[in-house]
C-alpha cells in the first residue's frame, strides 16, 4: 500500500468520526470512566502512548500496536487521584506471539461517601434540623477491555478493542457496551503516526432502572519522533498528541469551537542506559515526570502529576511488570 493511500486511510477515519457526532446523540461526560488512562510510563510523559509499542496496555491505547513483533508480559498499576481520595488500579497484559492480544481491566473506587438528609425532611435546614450521616456507600467501576490487531501493510495497521463495564454507583448499577478503533503508521523510520477513536461504534450505558447514556466517539490523534543521540546512541522520544471531543465542552477543554473541543499532550524519554529511563512531559494544564527501572524481565515505573486542576492537586501511579 503506497504513502498516498495510507495517508487516505488515515483521514477517512477522521472523516468518519468527524461526521458521528452529528447524527447520533450523547450524553455529556458520559463516557469518563473510559478516559481514565492506564499505563505509568504514559502518564509520566503527559498522559501519551497511542504511539508506544512497547506498551503493556496497548489494547487500550491504540490496539494496532498489538500487530508489531513485540513482547509479551503482565503489568499490574496503582494510581492514586485527588490527593488519594479515588483509587485507580490495572491489570494490563499482551499475550500471544504471532498474534498477539491485548488485555486491560481497570478498577475505579471511591469508599466511603457519606450520604445525608434533614432530621425532619418535611421542614428546610435551620439550627434545629440538621443535616445527618445515615449511610455511607461506595462507588466502584469495572472496565475490560479487549485488543487485537492486523497488518495491512508492512507500515500500516489497524486494530479494535471491543469494551464491557459494570457500574455500580451508589445504590444505582448498569453495565456498559462499547468498541474502540485505532490505526499505527510508520512514516519513515523515525516517525510515526496513530489515530485512535475511542467508542467509535457508540458506547452505551445501561442502567437497571432502564435508562440509558450514550458516549459520544472522540478522536486521539499523536505522532510520535525517536533518534538516538551521542556516540553511545542513547535513545530519545518525543511524542506530541491531541484528544478532541464533541460534547461541547468550552470552558473545560483547552480550545473549543461549538461542540468541538481539544487538549494537548507532550511527552519526552531519554534512555541513558539501558535499565533507567527518564520521562517528562505535558497534560493538558500539567507537569508530568517519572521513572523507569528495567532489570531483565522485571520492570518498575513511577509518575507523578503536579498542579492539575482537573486532579485537585497532585496525582501519583506506580506499576510492576513482567516480560517474556
Amino acid at each position: 500500500m503506497t504513502a498516498k493511500k495510507l495517508l487516505r486511510v488515515a483521514v477517512l477515519l477522521s472523516a468518519a468520526l468527524l461526521a458521528l457526532p452529528g447524527v447520533v446523540y450523547g450524553e455529556k461526560y458520559a463516557g469518563e470512566i473510559f478516559q481514565l488512562s492506564p499505563g505509568v510510563a504514559n502518564q509520566a510523559m503527559g498522559n501519551t502512548g497511542i504511539t508506544n509499542e512497547n506498551a503493556v496496555s496497548a489494547a487500550w491505547w491504540n490496539p494496532a500496536l498489538l500487530s508489531l513483533p513485540g513482547d509479551r508480559g503482565l503489568e499490574l498499576m496503582h494510581a492514586e487521584q485527588f490527593d488519594g481520595l479515588m483509587q485507580f488500579n490495572h491489570i494490563s497484559a499482551v499475550l500471544g506471539s504471532q498474534n498477539r492480544l491485548g488485555l486491560v481491566i481497570t478498577h475505579v473506587g471511591i469508599d466511603n461517601i457519606a450520604l445525608t438528609r434533614l432530621e425532619d425532611e418535611s421542614l428546610p435546614p435551620s439550627a434545629t434540623n440538621q443535616p445527618f450521616v445515615y449511610k455511607k456507600v461506595s462507588n466502584n467501576d469495572l472496565i475490560a477491555y479487549f485488543g487485537i490487531a492486523r497488518n495491512i501493510s508492512p507500515s500500516f495497521n489497524i486494530g479494535l478493542t471491543p469494551k464491557i463495564a459494570y457500574r455500580n454507583l451508589a445504590e444505582k448499577s448498569g453495565f456498559g457496551f462499547g468498541a474502540d478503533m485505532g490505526m499505527l503508521w510508520d512514516i519513515s523510520q523515525s516517525w510515526r503516526l496513530g489515530m485512535v477513536a475511542r467508542d467509535f461504534f457508540t458506547t452505551q450505558i445501561i442502567w437497571e432502572n432502564g435508562t440509558q447514556e450514550n458516549v459520544l466517539p472522540s478522536l486521539n490523534t499523536e505522532i510520535a519522533f525517536a533518534t538516538t543521540v551521542s556516540s553511545r546512541r542513547i535513545p530519545v522520544q518525543v511524542v506530541v498528541g491531541a484528544e478532541s471531543m464533541f460534547e461541547g465542552r468550552e470552558e473545560a477543554a483547552t480550545v473549543s469551537a461549538g461542540a468541538f473541543s481539544a487538549d494537548f499532550h507532550a511527552g519526552l524519554a531519554v534512555q541513558p542506559i539501558p535499565q533507567l529511563k527518564v520521562m517528562a512531559g505535558y497534560d493538558i494544564d500539567a507537569i508530568t515526570t517519572g521513572l523507569g527501572i528495567y532489570v531483565k524481565k522485571l520492570s518498575l515505573e513511577y509518575a507523578v502529576k503536579l498542579g492539575s486542576d482537573e486532579d485537585l492537586g497532585f496525582s501519583q501511579r506506580i506499576a510492576a511488570g513482567w516480560r517474556w
